[in-house]
């Protein structure tokens, strides 16, 4: 790797606060540049092909760190060209950091299992604006009135995911959709977000006053999906065929227990939040 890319990798995992052991996979990761240009090739061109020849590799979960790496900071330039900031970059990318500590946790190694879902950083298709994240998609729903608007089937609209970390304050929500406003300009002010924070049943585990719920109330929930686990994975970190057997170490794992173990469910919504229109 050329002293100059080195460097620069240096500053984006200082950047995306990358701890040191994650950090020095990806330092002192070895691969020769024509081994990297085939296999950001055929990245870019096949990609189901390379996560297959990439995960059948001894040590992918590390591979894929330093790949993810390397094609964030490949995707710096067309940042500039964007005239994207800074911190919109670095913000956005802190998801490697994110996966690598899921990784962690999971599997006992820095790295990334998650692979998948970077896809969309490093093709600029998502971005992160303070708490949340924000990615344009055509809307694959029925036509459906929320308030006074009608949402239309493949109508462009914006895509909401929530990365873990800090907590999930209304201040924090309102400012994330300001700065989508300005940053998606052109694009209508539609938001839907398919989730486990959407799913009403959380208002038998949560605080009436949690940030979470208050999130919830934004959106019109159009479905469900009552056999998704995604909230038991969130809540527990893992799954368990019995749930008996998770843990209890914080005030909602025990009141979701609770309630599973009573013949509850928690499962998943889709919702649409139109600023100023109510259902």
């Amino acid at each position: 790797m050329k002293g100059l890319d080195f460097m620069f990798i240096s500053e984006f995992c200082r950047g995306i606060r990358l701890g040191e052991e994650a950090s020095r996979i990806i330092l002192d990761f070895r691969m020769e540049e024509e081994e990297y240009a085939r296999l950001k090739q055929r990245f870019q061109t096949d990609c189901h092909s390379f996560f297959r020849q990439v995960t059948g590799t001894a040590g992918y979960r590390q591979m894929l760190l330093y790949l993810f790496a390397r094609f964030a900071v490949d995707a710096y330039e067309e940042y500039r060209i964007r005239e994207i900031e800074d911190n919109i970059y670095f913000d956005t990318f802190s998801d490697i950091r994110i996966w690598s500590e899921v990784c962690y946790r999971d599997y006992g190694e820095y790295g990334l299992e998650e692979y998948n879902w970077l896809q969309e950083h490093v093709r600029l298709q998502l971005f992160r604006l303070g708490r949340l994240q924000f990615q344009p998609i055509a809307y694959n729903g029925e036509n459906l009135k929320v308030g006074q608007r009608l949402v239309e089937k493949h109508q462009l609209v914006l895509n909401v995911h929530i990365p873990e970390g800090e907590p999930l304050t209304p201040d924090e929500v309102s400012h994330s959709f300001r700065l989508a406003r300005k940053f998606f300009r052109g694009i209508p002010m539609v938001y839907i977000c398919s989730s486990w924070l959407l799913y009403p049943g959380l208002e038998q585990v949560l605080m009436a006053e949690s940030n979470i719920l208050k999130f919830q109330r934004l959106f019109y929930i159009y479905e469900l999906n009552e056999a998704s686990r995604e909230a038991e994975q969130r809540i527990f970190r893992r799954l368990e065929a019995n749930p008996n057997d998770y843990a209890e170490e914080t005030s909602l794992q025990r009141a979701a227990k609770s309630l599973l173990n009573n013949g509850g469910r928690l499962g998943s919504g889709c919702g649409i939040y139109i600023p100023g229109e109510r259902d």
